[in-house]
């Protein structure tokens, strides 16, 4: 049913019925227009009271802004709508104008976000870095402070890193051992760290090997090493210093009182380097272990350190490796320290400096006539089989040689046989390298023979040695069967196949060493049945077997 709707003032009484809708006259809108003959458009803001009930005429639904002008401006005069008209589209143009700005806008804001976004996130990646970084600096601090050895070697530290930690080590009286190799550390961590130890008592082992310090970085460090500092063991291996700073370093030792091992392997020092140091030598009374290996001497340079040698009485060790000494220069060391007036040598190494025979004559010389060489290493020189003799013939019944390297000097079968023979109840021995020697299945079986028993040797390098799958297998799995004290035994390369394998297998099966810790047969050419025999060995005798087995 459709109800009468009226308007009342506000003096005006309540209608009366149930089909008048009384309307407040503020919630009314009248257009004063005549746009239709009927009564004037009402349109109220009261909704209906049946808002689910459906009409046969139902007011349209309410227009937009935009809607209800341009019908506004089609019921006027052609002039009036013309105006409104251009009204409606000003209106419309602005709005796909502002659309327009909007999208622009968006386009603008979605460019400088994703051209932004990465670096935004790489700065917070950066002060996440950073802040973990110092944290790990923090804590090596720590490490440095307040416990007496410090292993903080290749944790990449650079000048700056360095830096920063070595200030913990001014004033410090726990650290006594410090390891910083490898971290990149140029002249600025070298000048930090000499002013650091410039108030450091406490500090003894200091190793700085593999780093960048130069002849600058030594300069500085030496200078701070030459007062009151209480190193004791130095490590500057592989750090460029050439011979300006081997000379800053060599004026230290004249004043120095307290270093006792002192390595200065693979930099670039030459025979000017050389003379400085040689001349520290003959000052220097503390200093009893040097390493210049994998430098620049040559004969000229072996001839200085020579004659320093004769004066000095304290030097102990002396590892001269990979200087290209030839056997001129290695006469003149082993001469020198023959002559000597004071001291006993216990380590020399000359490996890979080209000695022949004659070199070997002078190191023969040399074992008689010193009584503590502990240490003799002659790795990758060409003494042959007439040097093995000479070799020979002095350690016989040398009681004090610990460790014996003579791999990779062209012994054979003959100067093999020799060398077993001489060391033959040798109870001090405890290492012998006999690698890259081509001593075949003859020179295998003669020291097999003598290291079977009453010998206690740990370690045996027999690598390279073309013993071959038949007797020289043979041989080496009679001294496994046998041998109790040998811990490592390194057989790569020696061709065994499958029928060495097998052999080995045997040995294995049924010796008893239960220090048995290392066996290298790598590079045989071992296949199925030879790696079966082998496994079967270890586990029918699991006690015996060997902690590692590099394999085939």
């Amino acid at each position: 049913m459709r109800g009468m709707v009226a308007w009342a003032s506000d003096n005006d009484e309540a209608a009366s019925g149930d089909d008048v809708l009384i309307v407040p006259k503020e919630n009314v809108v009248v257009d004063d227009t005549d746009i239709f003959d009927d009564e004037p458009v009402v349109s109220s803001s009261v909704e209906d009271e049946e808002k689910g009930a459906c009409c046969e005429e139902d007011t349209p639904p309410t227009e937009s802004v935009v809607q209800h002008e341009f019908h506004q401006a089609v019921e006027l005069p052609a002039d009036e709508q013309q105006e409104n008209i251009g009204h409606v589209w000003r209106m419309g143009a602005l709005g796909v104008v502002a659309l327009g700005g909007l999208a622009g806008l968006g386009f603008v804001g979605h460019k400088v976000f994703t051209s932004q976004a990465p670096k935004v996130q790489k700065a917070m990646e950066s002060r996440q870095l950073a802040k973990e970084s110092q944290q790990r600096l923090n804590d090596f601090m720590a490490q440095v402070r307040n416990q007496p050895t410090v292993d903080l070697s290749a944790k990449n530290l650079g000048d700056e890193g360095f830096s920063y930690i070595v200030d913990s080590l001014s004033f410090n009286e726990r650290c006594v051992a410090a390891d910083f190799s490898k971290n990149g550390i140029g002249e600025a961590g070298a000048a930090q760290l000499a002013q650091a130890l410039g108030t450091n008592t406490c500090l003894q082992n200091l190793v700085m090997d593999t780093n960048a310090f130069g002849d600058e970085g030594a300069t500085s460090l030496a200078s701070a090493l030459a007062g009151g500092c209480q190193i004791k063991t130095l490590g500057l291996g592989s750090n460029n210093i050439g011979d300006v700073g081997a000379k800053a370093l060599a004026e230290m030792l004249k004043n120095n009182t307290t270093m006792e091992a002192f390595e200065l392997c693979s930099n670039a020092i030459d025979v000017d380097g050389i003379t400085g140091i040689a001349e520290a030598l003959k000052e220097n009374t503390t200093l009893k272990r040097l390493n210049i290996s994998d430098n620049y001497l040559g004969e000229e340079g072996a001839k200085v350190l020579a004659s320093a040698l004769r004066e000095n009485t304290t030097l102990e060790e002396l590892s001269i490796k990979g200087n290209e000494l030839g056997n001129e220069g290695v006469i003149a060391i082993c001469e020198a320290l023959s002559q000597r007036q004071g001291g006993n040598i216990k380590l020399l190494e000359f490996a890979n400096n080209n000695i022949g025979p004659e070199g070997a004559v002078a190191i023969s010389d040399l074992l008689r006539s010193v009584g503590t060489l502990e240490t003799l290493n002659l790795y990758m020189n060409d003494i042959g089989d007439s040097g093995a003799f000479k070799l020979a013939s002095a350690l016989d019944g040398k009681k004090s040689i610990v460790t014996l390297d003579i791999g990779g000097n062209n012994i054979g079968v003959d100067g093999a046989k020799a060398l077993a023979a001489s060391i033959k109840g040798n109870t001090s021995l405890r290492t012998l390298e006999l690698g890259y020697n081509p001593i075949g299945p003859e020179g295998a079986k003669a020291f097999a023979d003598v290291l079977k028993y009453d010998m206690e040797v740990e370690v045996l390098k027999l690598g390279w040695c073309k013993l071959g799958g038949g007797e020289g297998a043979k041989a080496i799995a009679d001294l496994v069967m046998f041998n109790t004290t040998i811990k490592t035994l390194d057989l790569r390369g020696n061709g065994f196949g499958d029928d060495g394998a097998i052999y080995l297998a045997r040995g294995m099966k049924e010796h008893e060493n239960v220090n048995f810790t290392e066996l290298d047969i790598g590079y045989n050419e071992i296949k199925d049945d030879g790696a079966c025999a082998l496994a079967q060995s270890l586990k029918n005798n699991p006690d015996g077997a060997p902690k590692e087995l590099k394999k085939w």
